[in-house]
């Protein structure tokens, strides 16, 4: 595993943990999703470096489903762009597969990225539900 693969897994560890710990149940629930996601992401991952990874184009989409399906429960727009994030990460996989100038290196580079984007929603969540049950950070 190389090294910054393993700081977005800490990052998101922590990130996804918090919001279990901490968050509403939105922020639960998508945290343990996408913690879900990546870990399931490591466990499918094939490292063929000249094709698509259709299982991780499969936990990926299941995931994305999922947000969906919390974001129409929820009406919460945290919700709504970390849905839009796992879309676009979806769409980065059906990039690679149907346009062999996209390169796996700029999906795994949009992967990443985007992933960002996802954790960085969970932690608004989460934070945002603390503050809606009166917890002001001290």
């Amino acid at each position: 595993m190389q090294l910054h693969t393993l700081i977005s897994l800490i990052l998101a560890i922590l990130v996804c943990g918090l919001a279990m710990w901490r968050g509403d149940r939105a922020a639960r629930w998508v945290g343990a999703a996408f913690l879900a996601d990546w870990l399931g992401s490591l466990l499918v991952y094939r490292r063929d470096p000249y094709h698509a990874d259709y299982g991780i184009l499969a936990v990926d989409t299941v995931t994305l489903l999922f947000f969906v399906w919390i974001s129409i429960g929820t009406r919460r727009i945290w919700t709504v762009v970390a849905s839009a994030f796992m879309a676009i990460i979806v769409a980065s996989h059906v990039a690679v597969m149907i346009d062999l100038r996209v390169t796996l290196g700029t999906l795994f580079i949009g992967m990443a990225m985007w992933s960002y984007g996802v954790l960085a929603c969970i932690a608004f969540g989460t934070w945002a539900a603390r503050q809606g049950r009166g917890h002001a950070p001290s």
